[in-house]
């Protein structure tokens, strides 16, 4: 297994791609640490990968508090004595809509950049000591496509201009971080994706089945593959870069997109 007895914490979880992420890790050995603010779904979630023999511990945190994150890495080292691992996949727009810039209050735009970029630096700070301190690391951020201009406001995007901001601010922490602790035996990494659709019952999945057929189409047509992602294609790319195979890829940007 790639991951065998490698602990790795996961933000963003309870459903979507980090579900699917924590699930593709279970499946690969890790000791899991599932990480997101609904504890309903997160506890629900982490019942179904535990049943499949995976040890797996949960922990509902708002990542936009950094107490909230300190303790959440505190707990994540007292369940497994360390973090090999450190995915940060939690973001969105928190169900905010604001298609033009005369609509982006600093409220929401505030708001949108705090969950999708500082959230990722403040779990990068608190874990990075204790990776440094065991000269080994793997850290996944996960960015997305609209930070490159591809798409409109979309599912968990909708308010698209502080939502890009904020996943290309993720690109540029990732690579400036790379080259910081690369000498501690650290990778860190991005996943950049396209339009993916998730499980049933997941906000994405939610929102395009309410779309016409029509805007359905035009969605699927954005890529030169002729059809959408799947969640577990990015756990895939995430799984690559968070194990042995990828010991020397850091400072990169995988575009998981079918050539968006």
């Amino acid at each position: 297994m790639r991951l065998d007895g490698r602990a790795a914490i996961v933000t963003g979880a309870a459903q979507g791609i980090g579900l699917a992420i924590a699930t593709r890790f279970a499946e690969e050995g890790a000791r899991l640490v599932m990480v997101d603010r609904n504890a309903d779904k997160l506890r629900a979630a982490a019942d179904k990968i535990r049943s499949g023999g995976a040890l797996v511990t949960a922990i509902p945190a708002d990542l936009t508090s950094t107490a909230e994150v300190k303790a959440m890495v505190k707990a994540s080292l007292d369940a497994h004595a360390c973090v090999d691992i450190l995915v940060n996949n939690a973001g969105g727009s928190g169900g905010v809509t604001a298609n033009e810039i005369d609509t982006v209050t600093d409220e929401i735009w505030e708001a949108v950049v705090d969950a999708n970029l500082n959230s990722v630096f403040r779990c990068c700070r608190e874990v990075i000591p204790h990776m440094r301190a065991r000269g080994y690391g793997r850290i996944v951020n996960v960015s997305s496509g609209i930070a490159k201009g591809v798409g409109k406001p979309t599912g968990t995007a909708g308010a698209v201009l502080p939502y890009a901001s904020a996943k290309a601010g993720v690109l540029g922490l990732t690579y400036t971080l790379a080259k910081m602790v690369a000498a501690s035996n650290i990778t860190v990494n991005a996943v950049v994706p396209g339009f993916v659709l998730t499980e049933p019952g997941a906000k994405v999945r939610e929102w395009f089945d309410t779309l016409p057929l029509e805007a359905q189409a035009a969605l699927v047509s954005r890529t030169s593959r002729g059809r959408v992602g799947e969640a577990g294609e990015i756990a895939s790319a995430i799984l690559f870069l968070a194990s042995e195979e990828a010991s020397f890829v850091s400072g990169a940007a995988l575009d998981v997109s079918g050539a968006s």
